[in-house]
């Protein structure tokens, strides 16, 4: 186990797993049920929403890169689905999917470089 993962609070899974349920309510209940806090431009949402789950699926399962990866790229696809079949309120969009990726990658991406400044201070 390297220094990262051993400062990891056994707290995270919990985090990462309460990260999801939120997502999902969120992307579920009606639009105007959201609150006014988190409404802004819909794309970023889903890029800033889906960085945060990365990061807390990395910090949760650091050993796991491929299966948060791809867990989170389904996962988003599976929310658009939903909303366009279980919501009469909301929609699927590729568009809002696309952004649920860009937010994977870039959550990939960050967690890496802090990982390697990390390393470089240890």
């Amino acid at each position: 186990m390297n220094k990262i993962t051993s400062i990891i609070p056994p707290y995270m899974p919990l985090l990462f797993w309460i990260g999801i349920i939120i997502t999902t309510i969120l992307g579920l209940i009606p639009g105007s049920a959201v609150p006014n806090a988190v409404q802004f431009w819909d794309k970023a949402q889903h890029t800033l929403a889906f960085l945060m789950l990365t990061i807390s699926g990395k910090l949760a399962f650091p050993k796991k890169t491929n299966q948060v990866f791809m867990g989170l790229i389904i996962y988003g696809a599976l929310i658009e689905i939903m909303q366009s079949t279980l919501t009469s309120s909301r929609f699927g969009d590729v568009w809002d999917w696309v952004a649920d990726g860009i937010g994977v990658f870039v959550g990939i991406a960050i967690y890496v470089k802090l990982i390697k400044v990390k390393s470089y201070r240890i």
